[in-house]
């Protein structure tokens, strides 16, 4: 059910993204030169991007872990598989619009190298969801925590190494 619900919302950010207007899309496509020179290198990062970055992520991985010992686990976990699905299908199709078969790559680059501590945080938090028994994982979630702790270290400072050297890629081609 929750991978069906994943496609699901991959098909449906995919199909918005496809039905906007063509000046929509124009827009969009012009919106990569900024994102570039926006996630250039940068030599320090302030206190304030870090606190709020890692917040919406520990709020995600805590949201997924409380509602995992509820009721509400297998609603709550089809709803981000939507929502994570819908975002993954708008930022394909977004990047396809500006960098055309390229589209596919580029939205691994700008997933990595965070979405390889990142995935299995989520794996994990999905199997403690469908599961029969609701127990508290304390040490696992701690250790999960840490995952998200070193996928937002890697979203900070190597991200946008990955996507300059993108960027630079881009406009060579």
């Amino acid at each position: 059910m929750t991978l069906f619900c994943f496609f699901a919302g991959i098909l449906l950010g995919t199909v918005w993204v496809n039905r906007m207007g063509a000046s929509l899309k124009e827009e969009i496509g012009g919106l990569a030169p900024i994102y570039w020179s926006a996630h250039g290198v940068r030599s320090s990062v302030n206190a304030g991007e870090i606190a709020m970055l890692a917040g919406r992520r520990f709020l995600a991985a805590g949201m997924l872990w409380l509602s995992g010992m509820t009721l509400f686990a297998v609603p709550g976990l089809c709803l981000a598989a939507v929502f994570t699905g819908f975002s993954i299908g708008f930022l394909i199709s977004c990047m396809t619009v500006q960098a055309g078969l390229g589209g596919l790559a580029l939205f691994l680059l700008s997933v990595f190298p965070q979405g390889i501590f990142f995935l299995p945080v989520g794996l994990i938090l999905a199997s403690w969801s469908l599961s029969p028994e609701n127990r508290l994982h304390g040490a696992g979630f701690a250790v999960l925590l840490l995952l998200t702790a070193a996928g937002t270290a890697a979203e900070l400072w190597l991200n946008p190494l990955v996507m300059q050297g993108a960027g630079m890629l881009l406009e060579r081609v």
